[in-house]
Protein backbone atom coordinates (compact mmCIF):
# COMPACT_ATOMS: atom_id res chain seq x y z
CA UNK A 1 0.00 0.00 0.00
CA UNK A 2 3.11 2.21 -0.13
CA UNK A 3 2.47 5.76 1.34
CA UNK A 4 -0.98 5.07 2.55
CA UNK A 5 -0.38 2.52 5.66
CA UNK A 6 2.33 3.39 8.08
CA UNK A 7 2.76 -0.65 7.98
CA UNK A 8 3.50 -0.60 4.33
CA UNK A 9 5.97 2.40 4.34
CA UNK A 10 6.83 4.35 7.57
CA UNK A 11 7.23 8.05 5.77
CA UNK A 12 5.66 10.33 3.07
CA UNK A 13 8.66 12.82 3.20
CA UNK A 14 11.76 12.72 5.32
CA UNK A 15 11.03 15.17 8.29
CA UNK A 16 7.21 15.34 8.60
CA UNK A 17 5.30 12.84 10.19
CA UNK A 18 4.35 9.51 9.15
CA UNK A 19 1.45 8.71 6.91
CA UNK A 20 -1.70 7.46 8.51
CA UNK A 21 -3.38 4.51 8.86
CA UNK A 22 -5.83 2.65 6.33
CA UNK A 23 -9.37 1.14 6.90
CA UNK A 24 -8.02 -2.33 6.29
CA UNK A 25 -5.71 -1.56 9.42
CA UNK A 26 -8.01 -0.03 10.93
CA UNK A 27 -10.51 -2.54 10.81
CA UNK A 28 -8.24 -5.00 11.76
CA UNK A 29 -7.47 -2.78 14.84
CA UNK A 30 -10.94 -3.05 16.08
CA UNK A 31 -10.96 1.12 15.39
CA UNK A 32 -13.98 0.79 12.88
CA UNK A 33 -17.00 -0.84 13.81
CA UNK A 34 -19.72 -2.58 11.01
CA UNK A 35 -22.17 0.52 11.78
CA UNK A 36 -19.59 2.55 10.08
CA UNK A 37 -19.36 0.11 6.84
CA UNK A 38 -21.80 0.27 4.15
CA UNK A 39 -21.74 -3.65 2.88
CA UNK A 40 -22.68 -3.61 -1.70
CA UNK A 41 -22.63 -6.97 -3.09
CA UNK A 42 -21.44 -7.22 -6.56
CA UNK A 43 -24.37 -6.56 -8.82
CA UNK A 44 -25.96 -3.94 -6.74
CA UNK A 45 -26.16 -0.13 -7.00
CA UNK A 46 -25.99 1.99 -3.80
CA UNK A 47 -25.27 5.59 -3.27
CA UNK A 48 -22.91 6.33 0.37
CA UNK A 49 -21.29 9.26 1.85
CA UNK A 50 -18.07 8.59 3.73
CA UNK A 51 -16.61 10.55 6.62
CA UNK A 52 -12.87 11.38 5.82
CA UNK A 53 -11.18 8.36 7.02
CA UNK A 54 -9.05 9.85 9.79
CA UNK A 55 -12.22 11.45 11.00
CA UNK A 56 -14.83 9.83 13.50
CA UNK A 57 -17.71 9.67 10.95
CA UNK A 58 -21.13 7.51 10.67
CA UNK A 59 -19.74 5.78 7.17
CA UNK A 60 -16.15 5.25 6.92
CA UNK A 61 -15.34 2.64 4.97
CA UNK A 62 -17.65 0.54 2.06
CA UNK A 63 -16.93 -3.38 1.98
CA UNK A 64 -17.67 -5.04 -1.51
CA UNK A 65 -17.28 -9.18 -0.97
CA UNK A 66 -15.73 -10.97 -3.52
CA UNK A 67 -15.30 -14.58 -4.53
CA UNK A 68 -13.17 -16.73 -2.58
CA UNK A 69 -13.04 -14.48 0.87
CA UNK A 70 -11.48 -11.84 -1.11
CA UNK A 71 -13.15 -8.11 -1.44
CA UNK A 72 -12.47 -4.61 -1.96
CA UNK A 73 -12.58 -1.53 0.45
CA UNK A 74 -13.28 1.90 -0.60
CA UNK A 75 -12.51 4.65 1.67
CA UNK A 76 -12.20 8.32 1.55
CA UNK A 77 -8.53 9.96 2.04
CA UNK A 78 -8.24 13.59 2.89
CA UNK A 79 -5.38 15.20 5.02
CA UNK A 80 -7.06 15.84 7.93
CA UNK A 81 -5.45 14.78 11.38
CA UNK A 82 -3.48 11.48 11.47
CA UNK A 83 -3.31 11.97 7.22
CA UNK A 84 -2.49 15.64 7.24
CA UNK A 85 0.36 14.22 5.18
CA UNK A 86 -0.71 12.40 2.09
CA UNK A 87 0.12 12.27 -1.21
CA UNK A 88 -3.19 12.53 -2.69
CA UNK A 89 -6.49 13.05 -1.68
CA UNK A 90 -10.11 11.41 -2.98
CA UNK A 91 -11.29 7.91 -2.92
CA UNK A 92 -9.02 4.79 -2.07
CA UNK A 93 -9.58 1.45 -3.28
CA UNK A 94 -8.27 -1.55 -1.65
CA UNK A 95 -8.17 -5.39 -2.51
CA UNK A 96 -8.09 -7.59 0.48
CA UNK A 97 -7.10 -11.28 0.00
CA UNK A 98 -6.84 -12.84 3.46
CA UNK A 99 -5.72 -16.07 1.87
CA UNK A 100 -2.63 -14.07 0.70
CA UNK A 101 0.60 -14.46 3.01
CA UNK A 102 2.01 -11.51 5.07
CA UNK A 103 3.56 -9.36 3.21
CA UNK A 104 2.50 -10.80 -0.39
CA UNK A 105 -0.64 -8.82 -1.27
CA UNK A 106 -3.31 -9.32 1.79
CA UNK A 107 -4.36 -5.52 0.84
CA UNK A 108 -3.00 -4.12 -2.67
CA UNK A 109 -4.12 -0.21 -4.13
CA UNK A 110 -6.09 -0.42 -7.01
CA UNK A 111 -3.88 2.53 -8.42
CA UNK A 112 -5.92 5.12 -10.53
CA UNK A 113 -2.41 6.40 -12.08
CA UNK A 114 -0.78 3.25 -12.26
CA UNK A 115 2.00 5.62 -14.10
CA UNK A 116 2.31 7.73 -10.82
CA UNK A 117 5.27 6.81 -8.60
CA UNK A 118 5.06 5.15 -5.43
CA UNK A 119 1.27 5.69 -5.71
CA UNK A 120 1.11 9.49 -5.83
CA UNK A 121 -1.93 9.74 -7.57
CA UNK A 122 -3.75 6.12 -6.41
CA UNK A 123 -7.16 7.81 -6.07
CA UNK A 124 -10.01 8.04 -7.48
CA UNK A 125 -11.47 11.95 -7.78
CA UNK A 126 -14.55 12.90 -9.83
CA UNK A 127 -12.06 16.18 -11.39
CA UNK A 128 -10.12 13.77 -12.91
CA UNK A 129 -10.66 12.91 -16.51
CA UNK A 130 -8.09 9.87 -16.49
CA UNK A 131 -9.02 9.28 -12.70
CA UNK A 132 -13.22 9.28 -12.45
CA UNK A 133 -14.12 5.54 -12.71
CA UNK A 134 -13.29 1.97 -11.40
CA UNK A 135 -14.31 -0.99 -12.97
CA UNK A 136 -14.15 -4.75 -12.79
CA UNK A 137 -16.28 -6.42 -15.18
CA UNK A 138 -15.38 -9.86 -14.14
CA UNK A 139 -17.30 -8.98 -11.01
CA UNK A 140 -19.33 -6.63 -12.04
CA UNK A 141 -18.96 -3.80 -10.05
CA UNK A 142 -18.11 -0.17 -11.01
CA UNK A 143 -16.90 2.60 -8.59
CA UNK A 144 -17.82 6.01 -9.22
CA UNK A 145 -16.23 8.94 -7.03
CA UNK A 146 -18.72 11.94 -6.29
CA UNK A 147 -18.53 15.56 -5.09
CA UNK A 148 -18.37 16.58 -1.67
CA UNK A 149 -20.88 17.80 0.82
CA UNK A 150 -18.92 19.26 3.73
CA UNK A 151 -16.07 17.01 4.98
CA UNK A 152 -17.71 13.59 3.09
CA UNK A 153 -17.31 12.32 -0.08
CA UNK A 154 -19.90 10.90 -1.90
CA UNK A 155 -19.24 7.38 -3.91
CA UNK A 156 -21.50 5.24 -6.17
CA UNK A 157 -21.59 1.30 -6.36
CA UNK A 158 -22.71 0.18 -9.49
CA UNK A 159 -22.50 -1.95 -12.72
CA UNK A 160 -20.35 -1.59 -15.65
CA UNK A 161 -23.39 -1.92 -17.51
CA UNK A 162 -25.10 1.46 -15.77
CA UNK A 163 -21.22 3.17 -14.64
CA UNK A 164 -21.93 5.16 -18.49
CA UNK A 165 -24.79 6.95 -17.73
CA UNK A 166 -23.70 7.66 -13.76
CA UNK A 167 -20.45 8.80 -14.71
CA UNK A 168 -22.45 11.45 -17.04
CA UNK A 169 -24.86 12.41 -14.47
CA UNK A 170 -22.19 12.87 -11.80
CA UNK A 171 -20.15 15.15 -14.48
CA UNK A 172 -23.40 16.77 -15.00
CA UNK A 173 -23.63 17.94 -11.23
CA UNK A 174 -19.76 18.79 -10.46
CA UNK A 175 -19.98 21.03 -13.28
CA UNK A 176 -22.95 22.85 -11.88
CA UNK A 177 -21.61 22.94 -8.46
CA UNK A 178 -18.45 24.67 -9.79
CA UNK A 179 -19.63 26.89 -12.05
CA UNK A 180 -22.61 28.07 -9.42
CA UNK A 181 -20.55 28.05 -6.17
CA UNK A 182 -23.77 30.34 -4.46
CA UNK A 183 -26.92 29.71 -6.89
CA UNK A 184 -29.37 31.71 -7.46
CA UNK A 185 -32.95 29.61 -6.07
CA UNK A 186 -34.12 28.33 -9.37
CA UNK A 187 -30.81 27.61 -10.02
CA UNK A 188 -30.10 25.68 -6.34
CA UNK A 189 -33.55 23.78 -6.71
CA UNK A 190 -32.54 22.54 -10.50
CA UNK A 191 -29.34 21.35 -9.18
CA UNK A 192 -30.95 19.68 -6.17
CA UNK A 193 -33.29 17.97 -8.38
CA UNK A 194 -30.70 16.32 -10.09
CA UNK A 195 -28.58 15.14 -7.14
CA UNK A 196 -32.32 13.52 -5.50
CA UNK A 197 -32.70 11.89 -9.15
CA UNK A 198 -28.87 10.59 -9.22
CA UNK A 199 -29.49 9.03 -5.70
CA UNK A 200 -32.56 7.48 -6.50
CA UNK A 201 -30.36 6.27 -9.64
CA UNK A 202 -32.15 7.82 -12.54
CA UNK A 203 -29.42 8.93 -14.12
CA UNK A 204 -30.43 9.65 -17.27
CA UNK A 205 -33.41 11.68 -16.47
CA UNK A 206 -31.03 13.87 -14.05
CA UNK A 207 -28.86 14.65 -16.89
Amino acid sequence: MGQWDIMSEHLVRREEPPPGISSFTKIRLGWISPEQAVLVKPGETTYASLSPLSKKGEKLVVKIPLKGNRYYLVENRQPLGYDRILPDSGLLILKVDPNAPEGYGTAKIMDADPKSPRFSRATFRLDRPTRNLFLDKEANIAVIPLWSEGDSLGVLITTPNQSEDALKAALVIQERKARHPDPREKVRRVTDECIARFKSFDFKACR
